[in-house]
């Protein structure tokens, strides 16, 4: 009877230590999920943040070249009138007088 009682008091004790070492085991993983989801997330951060970085170059880029084309078109279009003027600018003085004086 002793023997069996002694037996029980093992066995439970053996049951609480390999319920103790799955609880901890446990922990640990339920640490080490959140550990990774951590590292993936932040990867996931780092590699957005480089995207938006190349992009934002890239938009750079399109918006100088833009502003060159725009500005291009403005001095073509600055030159264009300063010939008009310079062709027709006695015959638009005469006008304007003329009509003023009508």
């Amino acid at each position: 009877m002793q023997d069996l009682l002694k037996k029980i008091i093992e066995m439970d004790e053996q049951a609480r230590k390999v319920e103790q070492q799955a609880k901890s085991e446990k922990l640990k993983s339920e640490e080490d999920v959140e550990k990774l989801r951590e590292q993936i997330y932040n990867d996931y951060i780092e590699r957005a943040k480089a995207r938006v970085e190349k992009n934002i170059g890239v938009e750079e880029k399109r918006a100088q070249e833009y502003l060159k084309a725009y500005e291009e078109r403005i001095d073509s279009a600055k030159k264009e009138m300063r010939g008009l003027l310079e062709a027709n600018k006695e015959q638009w003085v005469d006008e304007i007088v003329k009509r003023s004086l009508a």
